[in-house]
């Protein structure tokens, strides 16, 4: 079926929608907060346990309605994911507690094996965000990669609707090296309101075993691909500007009643591409969102230039050497941000010496080991003083 047929057979619905949106903000200004349309956090079920058969198992937060299900859980060809304690390290901004995400791999690291192998996911079946109309969107989930190869989506949206094999949207960790050279990289394709295909890419490797936190924004205009790790804000990744996305009607993503999915995508309208992943916090909104109104609040980097002239040298060694106790902040040796200043803060200020702060420094254990020896040694010459 060609574009121009499959626009035509939603053609008059979605102008009577549109004339309404249009008529509705003729009489007052829309709102510039957004709406939860829909919000997946997987909260619902007990670690170790898979997603339970039948509808509306996996529940929609957002309070529309839009409820996920598996295929099938109890019987071949088992495509339950299984709930497990292992989420995301950093806080919600909502302020909700976050105890469980989806484990989407084929043997879950709590439970046992589902039976089925790679192949489970979520999805909704004839549900109201199947149908939303955007003329703003933000799409949000955390994920994180049990393995790393092979083509493996995250999140998506079911269908066909060009002669292209590409469905409408897809979160992909890909298999290969494009674009740019640089393997399994974190990959964001969609189909705008007018038929044409767009994506968007990290440009490095997805790394397993880590806490990615992703948010896609799209209007009329402008896509932007946020991504925070398990430390340090939201970066902007990559982004198209002065784009031309919207149809007539204002859409930016393609119309169609179809399924949304998490834990697998589609091509060339077959399932496919299943992730070995957990799955965490999926929402969509319906306005675009800034890093300030994400789902997760980011933590502080790692930080050791305690004088702030973007270098960490011997001066701020002995800010952290006059600091030392049981509080402090940035300014006076907390190099990690909790509070303390302490041994773990000397092997950061260790692992930083010599250049600009490095935000994924992570201490080696010898490290921290050495930073208690010279806390020892400053201990020791603190007795003989006195």
């Amino acid at each position: 079926m060609s574009f121009t047929t499959y626009r035509l057979n939603h053609s008059l619905s979605r102008r009577l929608l549109y004339a309404v949106v249009v008529a509705a903000s003729a009489i007052a200004p829309l709102s510039a907060s957004a709406a939860e349309v829909a919000y997946w956090r997987h909260e619902e079920g007990v670690a170790g346990q898979r997603v339970p058969d039948g509808p509306n198992t996996v529940l929609d937060a957002s309070g529309n309605g839009n409820h996920m299900q598996t295929f099938s859980s109890a019987a071949a060809p088992f495509t339950a994911a299984t709930y497990t304690t292992d989420v995301s390290p950093l806080a919600l901004r909502s302020g909700a507690p976050n105890l469980l995400s989806l484990d989407f791999g084929p043997n879950p690291s709590q439970g046992t094996d589902d039976g089925g192998g790679q192949n489970d996911d979520n999805y909704t079946a004839g549900k109201p965000v199947q149908e939303q109309y955007f003329s703003t969107v933000t799409y949000e989930l955390a994920f994180n990669m049990n393995a790393v190869g092979g083509y493996q989506a995250l999140f998506g949206k079911d269908g066909k609707p060009l002669d292209s094999p590409v469905p409408p949207l897809k979160f992909l960790v890909r298999g290969d090296d494009f674009p740019g050279g640089v393997l399994n990289q974190l990959f964001v394709e969609w189909i705008d309101g007018n038929g044409v295909i767009h994506n968007l890419a990290t440009h490095e490797t997805v790394v397993a075993g880590e806490w990615n936190h992703v948010a896609f924004t799209l209007n009329a205009t402008d896509a932007q691909l946020w991504v925070a790790g398990e430390t340090g804000n939201y970066v902007l990744k990559d982004s198209i500007t002065g784009g031309s996305f919207a149809n007539g009607l204002g859409e930016v993503i393609v119309f169609g009643n179809t399924s949304y999915t998490i834990g697998r995508g589609m091509f060339d309208n077959n399932v496919t591409d299943w992730a070995n992943a957990k799955i965490d916090e999926v929402r969509i909104s319906d306005a675009v969102l800034t890093p300030d109104q994400f789902l997760f609040v980011p933590a502080p980097a790692a930080d050791a230039d305690f004088d702030g002239n973007g270098v960490v040298n011997g001066a701020d060694f002995l800010i952290w050497q006059r600091g030392f106790g049981p509080s402090g902040t940035p300014t006076t040796g907390d190099a990690n941000g909790n509070g303390t200043v302490d041994a773990a803060d000397l092997a950061i200020w260790k692992a930083q010496f010599g250049g600009a702060p490095n935000v994924s420094a992570v201490p080696e254990p010898a490290t921290l080991a050495l930073g208690a020896m010279g806390i020892g040694v400053m201990a020791l010459a603190a007795r003989r003083r006195s």
